[in-house]
């Protein structure tokens, strides 16, 4: 497999850069009305994708989806305060606490994407559908890939 070249590289960093700027903007306008913004769904979303019967440290899911843990905290207590998640303290360190999503957390995400599935058919009508299955292959690998790549900078709270 060829390597892309440097120019080819730099466009679709910058496009990259550009359609997750636009996109990020787009779903917070969306899940506003849920009371939600992007980076709260997103520790939603990763918390409820979660195998049942694990329950996650705080820190995990700071690290998983780069938030700083105090973000990652008060977006916490803002869900328990909902009915979202359960927060239950470690048997060996006090300060540190487990988190397992409840049923009404999948239920509200089941209702969030029920509520914004016309806006993003609308917005992928753009391209068709064929074009759509390699796009995602190629958004899997690139995703994998900083998945396991990360930059060992901590993310800012």
């Amino acid at each position: 497999m060829p390597k892309p070249s440097q120019p080819l590289v730099a466009e679709c960093a910058t496009w990259l850069s550009i359609v997750s700027q636009l996109f990020g903007n787009r779903m917070g306008v969306l899940l506003e009305p849920h009371g939600l913004t992007l980076g709260q769904f997103s520790i939603l979303h990763h918390v409820v994708r979660q195998p049942s019967d694990r329950l996650h440290r705080v820190s995990d899911i700071a690290a998983a989806v780069e938030v700083g843990q105090p973000a990652v905290t008060k977006a916490l207590a803002k869900f328990q305060v909902m009915g979202l998640v359960e927060l239950e303290a470690s048997a060996k360190d006090k300060r540190s606490k487990f988190v397992k999503a409840t049923p009404a957390a999948s239920q509200l995400l089941g209702r969030i994407y029920q509520d914004i599935g016309p806006d993003l058919a609308q917005t992928f009508a753009a391209v068709d559908a064929e074009a759509m299955a390699g796009f995602l292959e190629q958004l899997k690998k690139l995703g994998g890939w900083l998945d396991a790549n990360r930059l060992g900078s901590k993310p800012a709270a």
